[in-house]
């Protein structure tokens, strides 16, 4: 008797868990819009890729193209060592149907630059990064 107990309470915790985990690994726009500020805030290449689709049309400087998210990693790596982030600030935002994108100003080594993230929903679930611009 009390074995039955306590493996319906397992089972229970079982599927607790289970069900939390897969909520949490949905990801919405404002949270990925979050960990993309976070990331670019820092200078942190890693953290930005993280976020990113399988591949990802990436324009840094002088680098444009469609690139794995380990290859847009390293270019945008180059770029946060060259420029150090001094300033974020979100200045657009859109999440319709059509459209994902938010448009940040960052403020590196006195200069400014316009960075232009556009996201893609996957499964109807998480939000990556397909498309990333810094100009």
């Amino acid at each position: 008797m009390r074995y039955k107990k306590m493996f319906k309470y397992a089972v229970i915790m079982f599927w607790c868990i289970a069900g939390m985990s897969a909520f949490a690994m949905n990801t919405s726009f404002d949270d990925v819009v979050k960990n993309a500020s976070v990331a670019l805030k820092e200078g942190n290449a890693k953290k930005l890729s993280d976020i990113f689709d399988n591949s990802v049309n990436l324009s840094v400087q002088r680098d444009e193209g469609a690139f794995t998210k380990f290859q847009a990693e390293l270019l945008l790596n180059d770029f946060f060592r060259t420029n150090k982030v001094d300033g974020l600030k979100e200045v657009q935002r859109a999440n319709n149907s059509t459209t994902s994108f938010v448009v940040f100003s960052l403020k590196a080594n006195s200069k400014n630059y316009r960075v232009f993230i556009k996201f893609i929903q996957s499964n109807n679930k998480d939000f990556k990064v397909a498309e990333l611009r810094i100009e």
